[in-house]
């Protein structure tokens, strides 16, 4: 597909990636503050819980652990109990304590997301898409609860018309299939897809090869650390175009 470099994508479909595009990675936000948390649940169960052992193996599991349609920002009791594992904690201890981090954990989350700066321009930049006629829809490697939840808790989830998860349809990004599902689901062709995501992997090359245009968000520096379900080295294929604000997107889409 060849896009004019000077020119305004072109497309009534208007498909977001959601982890690190429409909601930016809050692990690093939260876990030490949820680590603290769990040490004084930790006591209640008679357990002294090593709260810097703790994070740091909960980080590494969070980093490393692949588990199919699975969130690592929403988080999943097995994370939690790996870092549980490896920070010593007895087993017995691990299935009481596991469940309640998880449960602290995504209500932090929700508080976040509902003081968060970004609220207003994701907002009203949706708004414009969707006053331009745009049809907006969600693809996610993700569970099914996910992406409509959280952006629940942004103020956004009803300015979109599809939300499309792995778990949802048994298929992952990169595999160039989810956007055969896509376009049925939305009732477009994919070549009538702009996709906007911040994976050069998963996000761009995934697009190109199914026949979508692709715009390649580069979320803060904060917020880049490449993890084994996250790929931010070069790739082979050049985004159609490239965005650092949430708001250049209205530049570059017609």
């Amino acid at each position: 597909m060849t896009v004019k470099e000077n020119e305004p994508l072109r497309g009534t479909s208007i498909v977001f990636d959601w982890g690190n595009t429409l909601v930016l990675d809050p692990f690093d936000d939260l876990s030490p503050r949820i680590s603290e948390q769990a040490s004084e649940m930790s006591k209640e169960l008679n357990f002294d819980l090593d709260t810097e052992s703790f994070l740091s193996q909960w980080a590494k599991a969070n980093a490393e652990m692949i588990i199919q349609f699975s969130s690592h920002f929403s988080q999943e009791e097995p994370f939690i109990q790996e870092g549980l594992r490896q920070a010593g904690v007895p087993a017995p201890i691990r299935a009481l304590l596991a469940p309640r981090i998880l449960v602290t954990y995504r209500n932090a989350f929700k508080e976040l997301l509902e003081q968060d700066p970004r609220r207003e321009e994701l907002e009203e930049v949706l708004t414009e898409l969707k006053r331009r006629g745009k049809h907006l829809g969600v693809i996610s490697n993700d569970r099914s609860f996910t992406p409509q939840s959280t952006l629940t808790w942004l103020g956004v989830a009803d300015l979109f018309d599809h939300f499309l998860t792995s778990e949802e349809i048994g298929l992952e990004k990169p595999d160039p299939r989810v956007f055969d599902v896509a376009s049925k689901r939305f009732g477009k062709p994919i070549s009538d897809i702009i996709y906007v995501g911040d994976d050069p992997i998963r996000d761009v090359q995934c697009a190109h090869q199914a026949g979508a245009k692709a715009v390649l968000y580069v979320p803060p520096e904060q917020y880049r650390s490449t993890k084994s379900w996250r790929d931010y080295s070069q790739s082979p294929d050049k985004e159609d175009r490239r965005v650092e604000k949430f708001s250049d997107l209205l530049k570059v889409i017609s």
